[in-house]
């Protein structure tokens, strides 16, 4: 079941920037749809680890404080994106969002009993492939001049969505470690609520933005927060429970390797977008590259 948790996360993820696609077009606010969002993951993960009672109590729990650190690292990689695609460019935001996965892999390494040791010569030839595909070959003219912005917010972004991961794996790890006797219906109910806690804290921090901004209310920007809120507890809680299954070495590559490859697609189909030759030679790379880990 692993794979098809790791496939549904996977697709899931790569909807993220399609709803940012959607809200630029229907003119929904994208810091109120970020805040529903969270509102509607943490609901989710209330349900769906709640079976009657609670399966543990989140404040006696050792996990509570990284969550919530990890809860205002996901509000802070949504915030620096966002800043940095409008900054730098999108092809730069992402190629940054999806190498991040080199610290992931490390952190796992280091903070993971059994972890495999990383293989970076397919690992880098993953974020090259990935890199070819996501640059359009365009230079992107920009009337603003050139300031150490340009290099701190992609930075910013690396730096968040690797640690996310990664901070994401090491929770699961003793989530799973610290319960040898329960049952795994037991164990992914408190995955659930570990991921509600998250969302909890990221949301929290998005209400933040809300009361700075203090834009009007419209029910286009609930709507969209439900969709994207919907999306985003699936791929968190979908990929933890791919994680008890797949060493972080192969998850993270192909994980990251789809999303780019889905937003490609979907490109072509949904909004025109021509593949350049280098774009298909890096598609190739890159999955000849995830084969090389999954030997």
């Amino acid at each position: 079941m692993g794979i098809v948790f790791l496939i549904v996360a996977t697709v899931c993820c790569a909807m993220f920037p399609i709803f940012f696609k959607i809200f630029q077009q229907h003119d929904i606010d994208n810091h109120q749809a970020i805040f529903y969002n969270y509102v509607v993951a943490f609901i989710l993960g209330l349900i769906f680890s709640f079976d009657g009672t609670f399966i543990v109590n989140p404040l006696k729990e050792k996990w509570l404080g990284p969550v919530a650190v990890l809860g205002f690292i996901f509000i802070a990689g949504m915030m620096l994106l966002s800043r940095s695609t409008r900054r730098v460019g999108v092809a730069i935001s992402t190629v940054c969002s999806r190498a991040s996965m080199v610290i992931a892999i490390i952190l796992s390494y280091h903070f993971v009993a059994g972890s495999s040791k990383p293989q970076w010569i397919p690992i880098a030839l993953v974020i090259v492939g990935m890199s070819l595909v996501i640059w359009t070959g365009r230079t992107q003219k920009s009337d603003q001049p050139f300031s150490i912005k340009d290099i701190l917010l992609p930075f910013g972004v690396f730096l968040c969505f690797g640690f996310s991961n990664g901070i994401n794996k090491i929770i699961q790890d003793r989530v799973v470690i610290a319960r040898p006797e329960w049952t795994d219906d037991m164990i992914n109910r408190e995955l659930s609520l570990v991921s509600a806690c998250i969302f909890l804290s990221a949301t929290l921090f998005a209400a933040i933005l809300i009361i700075h901004d203090r834009r009007p209310f419209k029910w286009r920007n609930v709507v969209g927060g439900i969709c994207f809120g919907t999306a985003n507890y699936v791929c968190t809680y979908t990929l933890m429970l791919a994680m008890k299954t797949i060493d972080t070495t192969i998850l993270f590559p192909i994980h990251n390797l789809g999303i780019v490859a889905i937003g490609a697609l979907v490109g072509w189909l949904c909004f025109k977008e021509k593949m350049r030759p280098h774009q298909i030679a890096g598609l190739v790379l890159a999955t000849g590259a995830i084969c090389w880990l999954c030997l």
